[in-house]
Parts: C-alpha cells; sequence; structure tokens
C-alpha cells in the first residue's frame, strides 16, 4: 500500500471469534472467496457467499416480490423474505462450513452471518456415502422441500439438537443420545456437530450438501418460507422450504446468469439487440443487464431451488485426505469473484431491508463480516507487482454493479490493462463513501495488498455515479494515494451539482451538505490526471455542473480528459457499458511519489479517530491538524519545496473535438507539455491556512539543511522528522528546536511569517561559544 493512508488501513483487520477447540478441533482458515474451499489440517473448509439467503425464484423466473431490498437497483433473484423480529432479515444465511475428522468423530460445522437468535435457523446435510445417485433416496427429510438423488443419511441441525435421519424410513437417531455432541456458540456464530465413527461410519468419498432455512417450533424441520403478497400468488404451493443451499462455486454464479429460465430469454433478447448495429451502438442490450446480473450471487440458488433438484451443489469429501491432515493452498481465482473480509466496525446484526427511497447514508448491511468483489487479470502472477483500479459503485447498487451491469468495461478497464480491479460494498448502497463507507474503503484496500502483489504507484479511482463523486471525494482527499482517476458520470458535490453554489445534497447532514464540494479541493489533484465522462442527457448528474468541474480544472491548468456523449439518460448510460474511449484516455498513470509543488486542502470536520478516517498529510507533509474544525471550514496548504524542482509546465488545449466511438460526442482536454527543471535550492515555503499543526518529512523533501519560511494565519506546531541527531532549527540566529536520537525536533511558530533555519552551525562557531 502507499505509505500514506489512514488508521482504518493501516490498522491489522480484527480476527473472528472462533469457536473452542474442544468443540472445533481443526484450522478455521476458511477461503476468504466466496464459492471456493480448501483442505486444513484435517478439516474441509468453505466459504459460501454472503447475504444472500433469499430461496427461490417464481415459477416463471422473475421477481415477484416487493421485499423492500436497501439496494433498489441490484435487484435479488430470490422471493423469499424473512418473519420480523430476530431473524434480522438475514436469519438463514450460511457464511462458512467445515467437515473434520478426528480420533473417533467426524465433526460437521455450518457458521452463520447473522445469529441474533440461535432458534432461527436449521440446517440440514446430506450425505451420498458412495457418491452414486442410482443408490439412496432423493427427498431431503425434515421437510426441506429440495431433491437431489443419492442420499443415503441426512443430519438435521438446529439449536435444539442434532439428528441422523434415514430418508428411506424417516427413523431418527438423536446424535446426542449416542455419544455425541452439539456445540450451539452464539458468539462465534456456529453450530457444530461431533459425530462418532461408531454411529456414523466415515470412508472413502462422499458427496455432501448443505442447505439452511427457517427452524419450525420443534427445530426438527423446516418452516415454510415468508413471502409477501406480490410473491403469494406464485409462491403459495411452493413445497420448497430452503433460503440458502450452499457449496455453490464460483463458476456456478458468475456475475452474469443466463442459465435460468428468466435470465435465458433475457439472454435471447439481449443477443438479438447487440446483433442489431443500431443496438450495439447504444448498447441497448445493456438494459436487460438488470435481470442478468447476479448482484448477490444466488441467481443459480434462485432458479434452481425454484425447480427443486440442488443436486448440482456439492462437495466431495475425501476422507483419507483429512485422516491424513492434508492442507491445500488458499484460493485465489483469477477473472471475477466475491471475497469477504472481517471489519472493525460491526453496525448490527442483519440488514436493514428500507432505508428510504434513496438512502440515508447509514449502514444497511450491519454485520462485521463484509463483501468486495474483485477481478483478477489471468495474466497475474504472484510476485509480480499489479496495478490496483478502484470501480465503486453506484448509489442504490452493490458491490457486484460492474460484474452484472457493464462487463465491457471490467473487460477494458481491467483484463486489458492489467490491472486488478475491486468494488467495496459500502456497507450499503447509498453511504457516498462517508463515515462506514469510507472505513470500508480502507480496510478492502488492505485486505487487497494482503492478497495480492499490488504495485501502489500505479492505483485507480474510479466509479459511475456515486461511485464517480468518490472518485472525487477519495483522491482529493488523498491524492499522493493515486495515480490517476477516471469520474463516469459522476456528480461533483455529494447530491446534486447544477453549478457552483446551486446543489441538492443528497443528505440534510453536514458532512454532506456543508462540506460535500469537491470543487474547493480541485488543486489537490495537481498530480492526479483525470478522465471525466458524461452523458449529455444525464437528468441526475447535470452536465452544467460537470462543465464548471473542469473549467475550474482548466483555470488552474490540470490534466483533464471530459468526454460528453449524447447517450442515453443517467440510469440507461449506466448500462449501455460504452466506456472505452474513457479508458483509453485514462491509460497506466503512474503516481507522482515527492513532488516539489503542490497544494493540500482539506475539511477538518471529515476526520474520524473512531472510524480511522480523515486528512493525513501529502506527499512530504503529514501530521495535519486544524485549528477550526467545524463543518464548512476548509483548511489548507501551499507548499513549494525548491529542493525537489519541478519542471516547466506548459498547458496544452485541445477540443472540442467531435468523436463517433464508442458513442457520439465530443473530446477536451488539456494535457501537460513538461519543459526544464531549475536547478535544485535548499529552501521550502509554506503557506498555512487554518493549520494547527504539521510535520515535514526533511529527508523526503531534501531539505535536511536549508530554510523553511511559514507563513500562517494562526499558531502552528512544526514537526520536522528525519533529521541527523543534533540538527538544530534556529530562528533569527536562536536556536528554537534540536533533533533528538528520533531525528524530531519540534517548533511553534506564530501567526505571521517565520523562517526557519535547519542545520548544523560551523565548527568554528561552535568552539568560539
Amino acid at each position: 500500500m502507499p505509505a500514506d493512508v489512514p488508521a482504518a488501513a493501516s490498522t491489522a483487520a480484527p480476527s473472528l471469534p472462533e469457536p473452542a477447540s474442544t468443540a472445533w478441533p481443526f484450522p478455521s482458515t476458511f477461503p476468504q472467496t466466496s464459492g471456493e474451499g480448501r483442505l486444513a489440517g484435517g478439516a474441509s473448509l468453505w466459504s459460501d457467499f454472503i447475504y444472500d439467503d433469499y430461496g427461490a425464484s417464481s415459477p416463471e423466473g422473475v421477481t415477484a416480490s416487493t421485499f423492500a431490498q436497501s439496494s433498489g437497483l441490484a435487484a435479488r433473484q430470490g422471493d423469499y423474505v424473512f418473519p420480523s423480529g430476530a431473524a434480522d432479515n438475514n436469519g438463514a444465511d450460511i457464511f462458512r462450513a467445515g467437515v473434520g475428522l478426528k480420533g473417533g468423530y467426524s465433526y460437521w460445522r455450518v457458521d452463520w452471518v447473522t445469529l441474533a437468535d440461535p432458534t432461527i435457523p436449521i440446517a440440514e446435510w446430506t450425505f451420498d456415502t458412495d457418491d452414486n445417485p442410482a443408490t439412496g433416496e432423493a427427498l431431503w427429510p425434515a421437510e426441506a422441500g429440495v431433491s437431489s438423488p443419492g442420499i443415503d443419511q441426512a443430519l438435521v441441525v438446529s439449536s435444539r439438537g442434532a439428528w441422523l435421519v434415514n430418508p428411506l424410513t424417516g427413523l431418527r437417531t438423536n446424535v446426542l443420545a449416542e455419544g455425541g455432541a452439539l456445540t450451539v456458540d452464539p458468539v462465534s456464530k456456529s453450530f457444530i456437530v461431533a459425530i462418532p465413527r461408531s454411529v456414523l461410519p466415515v470412508s472413502g468419498t462422499w458427496r455432501v450438501r448443505l442447505a439452511a432455512g427457517l427452524a419450525d417450533s420443534t427445530g426438527q424441520n423446516f418452516a415454510p418460507p415468508d413471502i409477501d403478497a406480490a410473491g403469494a400468488s406464485a409462491l403459495a404451493a411452493t413445497a420448497e422450504r430452503v433460503y440458502n443451499v450452499t457449496f455453490r462455486t464460483v463458476a456456478q454464479e458468475p456475475p452474469v446468469y443466463t442459465d435460468g429460465s428468466s435470465d435465458a430469454l433475457v439472454a435471447a433478447a439481449q443477443a438479438a439487440l447487440a446483433g442489431n448495429p443500431i443496438g450495439s451502438a447504444l448498447g441497448a442490450d445493456g438494459i436487460a443487464r438488470a435481470v442478468t446480473g447476479n448482484f448477490w450471487m444466488e441467481d443459480d440458488q434462485a432458479d434452481t431451488l425454484a425447480g427443486g433438484d440442488v443436486s448440482k451443489f456439492s462437495l466431495l469429501v475425501d476422507w483419507s485426505a483429512l485422516a491424513a491432515g492434508e492442507t491445500t493452498p488458499e484460493p485465489q481465482p483469477t477473472g471475477y469473484s466475491a471475497r469477504w473480509y472481517v471489519s472493525r466496525l460491526h453496525p448490527g446484526s442483519g440488514q436493514v431491508t428500507d432505508d428510504g427511497a434513496e438512502g440515508n447514508f447509514k449502514p444497511t448491511l450491519l454485520e462485521q463480516v463484509q463483501p468486495y468483489s474483485v477481478y483478477v487479470p489471468t495474466t497475474y502472477r504472484p510476485g509480480q507487482a499489479m496495478p490496483l483500479t478502484w470501480i465503486l459503485h453506484s448509489l442504490e447498487v452493490n458491490y457486484n454493479q460492474y460484474g452484472g451491469d457493464d462487463p465491457q468495461l471490467i473487460q477494458q478497464l481491467c483484463q486489458d490493462r492489467g490491472s486488478i480491479c475491486a468494488t467495496t460494498e459500502g456497507f450499503g448502497p447509498a453511504g457516498w463513501y462517508y463515515n462506514e463507507a469510507e472505513t470500508d474503503f480502507w480496510q478492502v484496500w488492505r485486505q487487497l495488498a494482503q492478497s495480492y502483489t499490488l504495485d501502489p504507484s500505479r492505483t485507480v479511482i474510479s466509479g459511475y455515479s456515486m461511485g464517480g463523486w468518490a472518485s472525487y471525494k477519495l483522491a482529493l482527499e488523498h491524492p499522493d494515494d493515486f495515480a490517476g482517476a477516471l469520474v463516469l458520470d459522476g456528480p461533483v458535490v455529494c447530491g446534486v451539482g447544477v453549478y457552483p453554489g446551486v446543489s441538492a445534497p443528497a443528505d440534510q447532514g453536514p458532512a454532506c451538505s456543508d462540506d460535500g464540494q469537491s470543487q474547493p479541493l480541485i488543486a489537490n489533484a495537481r498530480w492526479i490526471p483525470y478522465v471525466i465522462d458524461q452523458t449529455y442527457a444525464d437528468e441526475l448528474v447535470p452536465t452544467t455542473g460537470v462543465l464548471a468541474q473542469t473549467q475550474a480544472f482548466d483555470r488552474l491548468g490540470q490534466r483533464y480528459d471530459l468526454f460528453i456523449h449524447t447517450g442515453g439518460d443517467h440510469l440507461a448510460f449506466a448500462v449501455e457499458d460504452r466506456f472505452a474511449d474513457a479508458v483509453t484516455a485514462l491509460g497506466s498513470p503512474v503516481r507522482e511519489s515527492d513532488p516539489g509543488r503542490f497544494v493540500y486542502d482539506w475539511y477538518p470536520s471529515l476526520n474520524s479517530a473512531a472510524l480511522g478516517i480523515g486528512a493525513t498529510g501529502d506527499y512530504w507533509l503529514s501530521g495535519l491538524s486544524a485549528r477550526n474544525d467545524a463543518y464548512g471550514e476548509v483548511a489548507g496548504i501551499q507548499a513549494n519545496d525548491a529542493a525537489l524542482p519541478v519542471p516547466a509546465v506548459t498547458a496544452q488545449r485541445s477540443g472540442p473535438a467531435l468523436t463517433t466511438q464508442p458513442l457520439p460526442g465530443t473530446n477536451t482536454a488539456l494535457t501537460w507539455k513538461l519543459g526544464a527543471r531549475p536547478a535544485a535550492a535548499r529552501r521550502m515555503t509554506l503557506q498555512l491556512a487554518d493549520v494547527a499543526g504539521l510535520t515535514v518529512d526533511a529527508a523526503a523533501a531534501h531539505l535536511t539543511t536549508g530554510t523553511i519560511t511559514v507563513r500562517s494565519d494562526g499558531a502552528t506546531r512544526l514537526t520536522v522528522s528525519g533529521l541527523r541527531r543534533g540538527t538544530s532549527l534556529r530562528e533569527k540566529g536562536h536556536r528554537v528546536a534540536r533533533a533528538g536520537r528520533n531525528g524530531v525536533a519540534v517548533v511553534t511558530l506564530r501567526t505571521g511569517s517565520t523562517v526557519i533555519v535547519v542545520g548544523r552551525r560551523p565548527a568554528a562557531r561552535r568552539r568560539g561559544r
């Protein structure tokens, strides 16, 4: 990662609570990619997709439920809902599954994403002990309402007990009465069953399956699913009572799903639209991706459950491999996948399903385990550094927006540019990348840096709509972390920006209404080239505001590429998936590491130690604090370090020029022609506004001796680090500070202009004292 990141990125992620080793005597090193499994020390470990327990789709294969879903533009395929109360709208969500073998027992573990009340969920394992679908029964016991040929034995587990069930006779064996054990751990959210091998002999290779739903009042059977009024006519007669079935692979739940009943029809329509020259040019086939987009990675699950036969979802368990304690590597698939991590934040239990028409800035996915998506190019090799490109999601969508809606953009931005790409969830659909949503961003960056070999000098930030706003907000707050930015129909304010001074905030809270303007921070982007892609007909992101934004770039002589297309409106342009010209203009920029001249302005009110976010510094400046941190206040620094001379810049403007691909429009740009670089000089000037404290890294600034001239509108605490021990700071010939063993010297400056001389006094003068 870049060195200058907030605490949310630099602090190690917490560990999840794990069950006691007496209950689960194996590692808990589950894959962090959903839809993947591995072996570890005698156990087979599987991670399921999360927030995916929506059950079967309607018989027609289309979403019939009016379930109040917080991500209004990221539809789920399944139609089941949860009863009010402790299910917390996520009461049957399998997080992880484990099968282990040790001594005289086999172990069967289910972890839940949400477990506010252990009496809510029920899980059922089925065992095909000879991996032969021609033997055994097909119908799952415990009134699950699904089937898979070849069941020889089943294990039903709830907080009330664990029972082995003969699928042919229905005979139940109470595992606890036969020397087994059931652990219900509400802290780790785990149900673990230990079964004596004398009761359940294990050998050879088994094909196992696992599904979950709501427990009935006895805890021994599945309860009927909850459905709402809109889905009642389609689902009232359904027999499927399963909300979530695991052992679905990455390949079975792709971001664009076209194999289901409705999906297949839509896919055919897409092909017809794409085959028409006009439809292809306009991206008309993209409209249909609202159906084929697999936003919650449960489309295959929903359509499969609607058919009743879940045999396609299974796991092979090789008991000899478990007995030998074999361990396999953490899966790291290339291409598109969904991953999870453990956040430092835990807003609550389950999920909020109705946060208003366009969100309320608050988290809706409330658990400590959070999802994100990643695309890994097929050319990636561990150990060989690769760029990172953020593609942050829009308002009311989710972390699978671009995989589901814009597969061409994924290909162009990620695979073709040779860049790992990632999209965060932000704890929900409407955080505008403030507060918890911003913390999520930095935490995911840390997870990516730990999982992949990244090149911190080639990070790009991009996104559509609200994600485009993030390309302003986050990059302007932390310009030294990014090499480039791509704004796709992104608002220039937190909300709707018609023109500077004329806007409507997305939220009435002061973070958005008072500190939700990007234009006051535009000067921060001197070393970040911006590509801005806009559709003229956008009714939610007015083109007038975008033009005013680029005029601000132009006045400052800062680099930008502006494309204005004659595409559809805001929502249509999002799925037309026609961004090739903007991606080409973006290229593969490299971050400026330590420039000698820059401006850094920030909103002090957005700093939060609790969330680990806020201004940290810029290039060779750090430790920033402001005297006034009220909402609406902007603190700022103009820095010029002649010891790091920057080349002369000639602004070269072009356009507006007509473009025809991928959509008709215009292109206007400002690029730089670099000239001679002046000779270095050992002097620095700092112009401060509302700055209470800052640190200058003298080593990074190449100014371990020289002068620092500070002009400040108030008292300021100046810290100089990276000095040799004993180096003095002098004002008007008098020593005001000296560096200690840590190479740090601190001086308090008064209002006005102060000249600090950095360095040792000549040796002769020292002897004369």
